[in-house]
């Protein structure tokens, strides 16, 4: 599972088909879905008051939950065995590699990401952004959100503005392949990134011949 363990939570999957809808004391919301993770613990002095945290979301996004509501949800789910819910030894690598990484500095960050290794793992995105989320307060993970979001967004200028030229559609995917081809070329990193932009040509020429079928790099900071 590649959780990214707190000790004090005990973990489990929720088996339920309907979601269920949790929201925060900031007023986050979310929803449980079939098949993820979630840790509870007891809210320290408070009684039959519990914390939850999401695999998906870190342990930065806390749930309140009562004691009637706690036993209510794990009777739609099922323990995880410990051996399950330890980080896996890529989990803690990225961790570590991103704990040395001030958040204010997007590239650096990437590379730790490493997607054009990692990125065909279809668990990878699920590690990094918990990952992420362990390092780093929300407010950092939106802001890497936004700019990854902005890095595409000016490829893709760069890409639209050589069409126009031409006078011809390049790129010969769908919107959805081209955001995806887009969104690669920023987890590519900095120099490839910068390349593209130089040259959107090679953009087009490379990933007219490359199907992608990775998740979108842009998932490791939803």
């Amino acid at each position: 599972m590649a959780v990214l363990k707190t000790d004090s939570y005990d973990w489990h999957t929720y088996a339920a088909k309907d979601a269920y809808r949790l929201t925060s004391a900031r007023h986050q919301e979310a929803r449980l879905l079939k098949g993820q993770a979630f840790g509870l613990r007891k809210a320290g002095s408070k009684k039959d008051v519990y914390r939850l945290i999401l695999k998906a979301l870190g342990p930065s996004t806390v749930f309140s939950l009562s004691q009637a509501e706690v036993s209510s949800l794990l009777k739609k789910s099922r323990p995880v065995s410990d051996d399950a819910a330890r980080a896996d030894p890529q989990a803690k690598r990225l961790q570590a590699r991103l704990g040395r990484i001030d958040p204010t500095d997007f590239w650096a960050v990437v590379a730790a990401l490493n997607w054009p290794k990692f990125g065909n793992d279809p668990d990878y995105a699920d590690t990094a952004r918990s990952a992420l989320r362990e390092c780093y307060r929300l407010q950092d993970v939106k802001r890497l959100a936004r700019t990854a979001a902005g890095k595409r967004r000016e490829l893709q200028k760069a890409v639209e503005k050589l069409e126009r030229a031409a006078r011809s559609q390049l790129f010969l995917g769908g919107d959805d392949s081209f955001y995806d081809a887009l969104a690669l070329a920023v987890g590519s990193g900095k120099v490839r990134f910068e390349a593209f932009v130089r040259r959107p040509e090679s953009f087009v020429k490379k990933f007219n011949a490359t199907r992608v079928e990775q998740h979108n790099f842009e998932s490791c900071f939803d």
